[in-house]
């Protein structure tokens, strides 16, 4: 049985130890720069989407992928899921409230 359903992906997130290149890159996709911070350009492909990705400062990594849940009440139900995080606000571009989750392969 589902915890939650997850209504949409919101973004990748991944780390490269060279932030322009990245950036760049993802511009053959079709991305577009929707902010930039000293430690992470946030990538987007359309409207109303602020990002689609997100490519952190460091070694060369995936570290994850976030989804849209849909409602508040989803996130506090997913906050009890063993390992899972409060629900918490974002402090980057694009705002909003996450739980952080671990999946089975850590």
């Amino acid at each position: 049985m589902a915890v939650i359903k997850v209504r949409d992906l919101a973004y990748g997130r991944l780390r490269s130890p060279d932030l322009d290149a990245a950036e760049e890159f993802l511009t053959h996709f079709g991305m577009i720069r929707a902010a930039r911070t000293p430690t992470a350009p946030y990538m987007l492909r359309h409207e109303p989407a602020h990002h689609l990705n997100v490519t952190e400062k460091g070694d060369r990594a995936f570290v994850g992928l976030a989804y849209y849940a849909a409602s508040e009440d989803d996130l506090r139900r997913v906050a009890k899921a063993p390992g899972a995080s409060d629900v918490e606000s974002i402090d980057e571009p694009g705002g909003g409230r996450r739980v952080r989750l671990r999946e089975p392969n850590g």
